[in-house]
C-alpha cells in the first residue's frame, strides 16, 4: 500500500480563551494567520488532499482561506474536536486542562482516553492525503500516542503550525511535529 500524508494544522488564534467561550471564532490575528496558510502552502500541490475539520468555529474559519484557494469541500468530523470538557464549569476549565495535561495517560478520565482513542482510530482509517484543521490538545493527543509519551502534553504547537504524519498500511511510520508556540498559550 502507498504511503499517504496527514497534515494536522492547529487553528489560528481564537477570539476567546478555553474557559471564556465554548466555541469562539478567530480573532483578527487568527484570521490573518489563516490567510497566511495560502502562502505557507503555495509551493505544495494539495489537489489530491481531502480537507477535514473539527466542528469548532475556530478550526472551520482557519480552513476557510485554503478551502477557497483550492476549491475544496470541507468535511467536518467530530472526532477532531477539542478535548471533551462539557461537564466542567467554565470558570474551572483552565485549571482542569492544566491538570489533564500534566496527568499520566493511564490516570486520565475515561472520556479523555476514549477521545484520544477515537482520534487515533479515525486518523488511521483515512486512506488518502488529508489536511486536518484541529486543536492544541488533539495534536498533542496524536503526538503522545505515536511517540508513546506517558502524558497527553507532548509540545506546544503554535497557531496554524503543521504537524506531519506519514501513514502506511494503517500505521503511522513518521511524525514531524509542528512549530512550538513562541508566546503564552491562550488557555
Amino acid at each position: 500500500m502507498a504511503i499517504h500524508t496527514l497534515l494536522l494544522i492547529r487553528h489560528g488564534e481564537a477570539s476567546a480563551s478555553f474557559g471564556e467561550h465554548s466555541d469562539p471564532g478567530l480573532s483578527n490575528r487568527g484570521k490573518e494567520q489563516a490567510n497566511n496558510l495560502i502562502d505557507t502552502f503555495s509551493k505544495e500541490n494539495l489537489d489530491n488532499f481531502k480537507f477535514i475539520s473539527s466542528p469548532k468555529l475556530r478550526a472551520v474559519e482557519t480552513a476557510h482561506p485554503l478551502k477557497l484557494q483550492y476549491n475544496k469541500d470541507l468535511v467536518v468530523q467530530n472526532q477532531f474536536s477539542e478535548i471533551p470538557s462539557d461537564d466542567i464549569p467554565p470558570h474551572k476549565k483552565q485549571d482542569w486542562l492544566r491538570g489533564v495535561m500534566s496527568q499520566e495517560i493511564n490516570t486520565l478520565p475515561e472520556a479523555v482516553k476514549l477521545w484520544q482513542n477515537n482520534i487515533m482510530s479515525t486518523l488511521l482509517n483515512i486512506d488518502s492525503d488529508a489536511i486536518i484543521f484541529s486543536h492544541f490538545m488533539v495534536i498533542n493527543a496524536v503526538a503522545a500516542s505515536v511517540l508513546k509519551n506517558n502524558k497527553l502534553l507532548y509540545f506546544y504547537p503554535d497557531y496554524t503550525s503543521c504537524t506531519k504524519l506519514l501513514v502506511e498500511d494503517n500505521q503511522i511510520i513518521e511524525i514531524i511535529v509542528g512549530d512550538d508556540k513562541k508566546t503564552l498559550i491562550n488557555l
